[in-house]
């Protein structure tokens, strides 16, 4: 699907493909566009297909590189589907000229929809900053994106943590790696988008304009401050699991205190009829208690006796 949008001096209106040969600034938004859709851009805007087609790849590495005619600028964004967050990159295109800029995504994409609102109630003027003040709104939109996520993800992780040390039983490992890697992709985004923040300011861009450099030097202090967060969010994970598992190390050394002690209680009684229960033929050296009227009872109290001698045992050891 290919939108094209007009600017003008108060928000913008819809436009069509020819509009990218023309003066005036407009922008191409293209959401996985089909193979015709990418011919028709190529056409329209003199890019090579092949380098239209390259930027489809869901794994493509955050970079900037010059064209002929255009600029090309990947980041990555982060993307909620079926509760698991994962990345997808966001390709910009800016025209030598400064005349248009086309956008190529693989779905739709929030950062792309609040900047859209935020030109049509003329909070960004894109005719008075320029086509890279909205290179760095967009940025800005897609890191933000990474702020809101990584709030819930605190939330989350502080989660997972409280029932860590009150209920470690009810804690599935499962939530732990998956917030873990969802944080090794956000790791890897973030830093391949820093780098990208970097060539800009090294003005590896040829096409943006040098009086928004400042501006995207700010986005690149927001993803330092990302990654940092980023980390301790992975050495906190890496705490709680080490602590998850000690905690079920623990209550597993406790069942089996309680299930040897338990045992206990049955072993000598155990020993005890065992021995009662070897009946020789009558001998001088025969147990004298098989053939005395009270010994049934004697054995029965021998076996209790043993039972309070080992749990008074036990108890004085702290054991139980």
């Amino acid at each position: 699907m290919i939108i094209v949008h007009r600017f003008k001096k108060r928000g913008m209106v819809e436009g069509s493909l020819t509009d990218l040969q023309k003066s005036h600034g407009c922008w191409a938004e293209c959401i996985n566009p089909s193979a015709k859709e990418l011919a028709d851009i190529s056409e329209k805007a003199k890019i090579p297909l092949t380098d239209l087609q390259e930027v489809l790849d869901k794994d493509e590495r955050p970079k900037v590189a010059d064209l002929e005619h255009y600029s090309l600028i990947i980041i990555r964004e982060p993307l909620t589907k079926n509760h698991a967050i994962k990345t997808t990159p966001i390709s910009i295109f800016l025209s030598k000229k400064k005349n248009n800029i086309i956008t190529i995504t693989l779905s739709e994409s929030d950062a792309l929809d609040r900047l859209k609102e935020l030109v049509r109630t003329e909070k960004v003027d894109v005719s008075k900053n320029g086509l890279s003040f909205f290179v760095y709104r967009l940025i800005d939109e897609v890191i933000n994106d990474f702020f809101h996520i990584m709030d819930d993800l605190e939330e989350k992780i502080d989660h997972v943590e409280e029932r860590v040390v009150n209920t470690p039983e009810k804690v599935s490992v499962k939530n732990i790696f998956s917030i873990k890697k969802t944080l090794i992709f956000f790791h890897k985004a973030l830093v391949g988008n820093r780098e990208v923040l970097a060539a800009i300011d090294k003005e590896y861009v040829a096409h943006i304009d040098k009086k928004t450099l400042h501006h995207f030097r700010t986005s690149y202090e927001d993803l330092s401050q990302l990654i940092d967060t980023e980390g301790t969010y992975r050495d906190i994970l890496t705490g709680t699991l080490e602590i998850y598992l000690s905690s079920v190390s623990n209550n597993m050394n406790k069942v089996m205190k309680t299930l040897t002690v338990g045992a206990s209680f049955i072993l000598i009684p155990t020993l005890i009829s065992g021995i009662y229960g070897m009946n020789f033929n009558p001998s001088i050296f025969n147990m004298p208690e098989l053939y005395w009227k009270y010994g049934y009872f004697f054995a029965l109290g021998f076996m209790g006796l043993s039972v309070i001698l080992s749990y008074w045992f036990f108890k004085r050891k702290g054991w139980i």
